[in-house]
């Protein structure tokens, strides 16, 4: 593993991390509101924390053991004081140290993610060895759920060879997707997933919006092949979407089909049902700004979940530092039958 992790470090180190860099937060929110309103949990109820904790391997580590400890570490406080979120998706977990936030928190059930990317090149697609694309992963997905709530059921695939452009292609980034027993006895689907990065992959732009193309249609496919019928689901990852229209299009276009019509980000949903909560909320315009990581819920036949609040435990610190370079957000989602 350490020689994996090693190997993939060298090549990265010409190109940086396996994402964008991103746009600091608006302000250090010492003051602000994180805690938003209408947190009754019923036994029906899910609440799912998604982050990108910046868990890379050495040397390319931004924030280093510390700083993954602490998650481990708050989560493990919010646990004890009754308030930590049923499930949690990590992406870039790719240390040991990241790989053991679960364990530290407390969670009974720790999911990882694809190790290895599968299959050919399709013909005629040109590969540069330069930008590592043609490397193999030496580095696994980074991705992680970990949940509370039993697992009854574990999917999960790499985006397939020709779905990733640049430094990005050293990773199996890709979907996990795991069906859960809520404490009622009914069940819902959590997938997480990280897309391609545009700028950090060093890729051409026009070749990075193909990879991200590609990886939407697949992780729409996926999902489709894979859920169950009827069954509620959320999605929630690092989506490298930003504001740029050719991805937000693309994207958009994945999660209409999946849901079967257009459908916005749970965030949105939640600023549009109560705009003054979150207006106190930098860190949550921050998040809507960056437009990376992104939570999507779709409903099932004759039941859903609908979101009704947001919470941040992993924001900007009261003295301007964060835990990793993107913010940690929990929603809570309300079940809801017909």
């Amino acid at each position: 593993m350490k020689l994996r992790y090693l190997t993939g470090s060298i090549v990265l180190l010409a190109g940086g991390s396996l994402a964008d860099p991103l746009p600091a937060p608006d302000l250090a929110p010492a003051a602000q509101d994180t805690a938003m309103p209408d947190s009754a949990c019923a036994p029906d109820d899910l609440s799912v924390l998604t982050y990108n904790v910046a868990g890379l391997p050495w040397p390319l580590a931004k924030k280093g053991p510390v700083a993954l400890r602490a998650i481990g570490e708050r989560l493990a406080r919010m646990r004890a004081e009754g308030c930590a979120p049923r499930v949690v998706v990590l992406q870039e977990a790719f240390s040991a140290e990241a790989k053991a936030i679960g364990a530290r928190a407390g969670y009974a059930y720790s999911v990882e993610g694809p190790y290895l990317r599968t299959g050919g090149v399709p013909p005629g697609m040109d590969r540069s060895w330069m930008l590592g694309e043609t490397a193999g992963t030496p580095v696994d997905s980074g991705l992680v759920v970990l949940s509370d709530l039993p697992v009854l059921d574990v999917q999960r695939a790499a985006f397939p060879e020709g779905a990733c452009a640049g430094y990005d292609c050293l990773a199996a980034k890709g979907v996990v997707l795991v069906t859960l027993q809520l404490a009622s006895g009914r069940a819902v689907m959590v997938a997480t997933t990280h897309f391609n990065s545009r700028g950090a992959s060093k890729a051409p732009v026009e070749r990075t919006l193909a990879a991200y193309r590609r990886q939407a249609d697949f992780l729409a496919r996926f999902i489709a092949a894979h859920r169950a019928p009827g069954m509620p689901l959320v999605i929630a990852g690092d989506f490298n979407r930003g504001q740029r229209p050719g991805r937000m299009a693309l994207l958009d276009a994945a999660m209409a089909r999946l849901a079967g019509g257009p459908l916005l980000d749970s965030l949105r949903i939640c600023m549009n049902d109560d705009p003054g909560a979150y207006d106190r909320s930098l860190d949550a315009l921050t998040i809507a700004r960056r437009a990376r990581d992104l939570q999507f819920a779709i409903d099932g036949e004759g039941a859903g979940l609908q979101p009704v609040g947001i919470d941040i435990p992993f924001g900007t610190e009261p003295d301007g530092t964060m835990l990793s370079d993107h913010i940690g957000y929990t929603v809570r989602y309300r079940y809801t039958a017909s």
